[in-house]
């Protein structure tokens, strides 16, 4: 449905419009001046709480290896004081979070760098680059006379143009969808490509939504993720193009002239604008009881055929 085609239905529904064209007379104006805002309005509430607006956008996970391990770089290491040892060979850049007072000392032969670390109550993260050209065993010192401790602590042995493109290393690689789409709303469904070693395509079930705007995945399952979201509509102005095709599916363009109209044309006769806004009412329960978001079906039989 376009914008002028929606207009028109609505239009019509408040006897102002006579075959398919939109008067532009005073019967009209104002109407067609409130339309945008009324139309956002039953826009925004059918793709948020009826009919969702689907859309995909594609995550990778393809984590660079530490040289420490899972193991030991993704514990939390605690020190009442004194020294705290980790070393990798071959390393070309570090990530560390650490919290207390502390000293960090990174070492590769005549390359020595020094952190000094003051962070109470809270990890800090800490990363950089080593010049480790003759490809050394590199060696993280942590010291201190005082409690602290660090946790996701990563040697890499890959090399990177500046200290700020060391990828940050935890169990949990973290995502905030409305930095990626403008138009998140919230998660539908995830599915899975598996890499080289893992070749599944499923839906799963295994990430963590903190809150309602952070995706975590697992750092250790490395592949693609086809993120399916509900998207907020796009909004209607008064310098929209009446060729603008609107992101409906055809049963809620078909509802949606009844709830502009109901909210048009309230001052004009209130009986007819009730009317319409409980029509509207009962079409938009029925949207909400069969939204139902895709699901993904195996089929596996008892005799073993499959």
């Amino acid at each position: 449905m376009t914008w002028e085609e929606l207009k028109l239905a609505t239009i019509q529904k408040m006897f102002s419009a006579n075959g398919s064209t939109i008067p532009t007379d005073d019967s009209t104006r104002d109407y067609l001046a409130a339309m945008p805002q009324v139309a956002n309005e039953g826009i925004l509430m059918l793709s948020t709480a009826g009919k969702f607006l689907v859309k995909s956008v594609s995550i990778s996970i393809n984590p660079i290896p530490n040289i420490l391990g899972k193991e030991t770089g993704g514990k939390i290491h605690l020190k009442e004081s004194g020294e705290m040892i980790f070393s990798g060979e071959r390393a070309r850049s570090y990530y560390f979070e650490a919290t207390g007072k502390c000293t960090a000392t990174i070492s590769a032969g005549d390359y020595v760098e020094i952190v000094d670390i003051d962070s109470i109550n809270k990890y800090t993260p800490f990363k950089g680059l080593i010049t480790n050209e003759k490809q050394l065993p590199v060696t993280i010192v942590f010291d201190s006379e005082y409690p602290y401790s660090v946790k996701n602590i990563a040697l890499y042995r890959s090399k990177f143009t500046e200290p700020g493109l060391v990828p940050d290393y935890c169990e949990k690689v973290r995502f905030r969808m409305p930095d990626i789409v403008d138009d998140f709303h919230s998660i539908n469904s995830i599915y899975f490509e598996g890499d080289i070693q893992n070749t599944r395509y499923i839906k799963t079930d295994e990430v963590y939504q903190e809150g309602d705007k952070v995706l975590a995945l697992d750092r250790e399952v490395p592949g693609n993720y086809i993120v399916y979201y509900n998207a907020l509509p796009p909004t209607i102005t008064s310098g929209t193009e009446d060729s603008y095709e609107l992101s409906l599916d055809r049963e809620v363009a078909a509802i949606l002239p009844l709830y502009m109209a109901s909210q048009l044309y309230k001052e004009d006769d209130i009986s007819i604008a009730t009317q319409y806004r409980n029509e509207f009412e009962v079409a938009f329960e029925r949207l909400q009881s069969t939204a139902i978001n895709g699901k993904a079906e195996e089929i596996k039989s008892e005799s073993g055929w499959i």
